[in-house]
């Protein structure tokens, strides 16, 4: 069964969007580390305590504040489902969510397409 993190976001946000972290890049970081990173700052979990799954990625480009804007998602498993989350001041509350859940609470096509997608590779790759 696929399961997604969402975190609903604080005074800056609208609506709760499911899909994880997202951050800026620091100088000398590659993009997985920066989400690695972002998902420790933002939810206390730690890379060690995460299973990337290889082969999944997607890049999603829009516009926010009349700034050009890059996400980057990957998969990944906890290793212990009992992991304590610590949200960050930038998020009001987690929830974990089957894909039909987080695809009712995405405000976008394209990040609903994603968790698809990610549904979907995850369903059509071995145990």
């Amino acid at each position: 069964m696929s399961s997604f993190l969402t975190e609903l976001g604080g005074p800056l946000s609208n609506l709760p969007e499911p899909g994880g972290d997202t951050g800026h890049v620091d100088l000398g970081e590659t993009d997985l580390e920066t989400a690695l990173r972002e998902t420790r700052e933002e939810t206390g979990i730690e890379a060690s305590q995460l299973t990337i799954i290889e082969g999944f990625r997607k890049e999603l480009n829009y516009v926010a504040w009349e700034k050009p804007k890059t996400v980057i998602y990957w998969l990944a498993e906890v290793k212990d489902y009992n992991v304590e989350i610590c949200l960050s001041q930038e998020h009001q509350a987690y929830r974990w969510l089957g894909l039909e859940e987080a695809c009712q609470l995405a405000q976008f096509s394209e990040m609903k397409a994603t968790l698809q997608e990610g549904h979907q590779f995850l369903c059509s790759t071995p145990a």
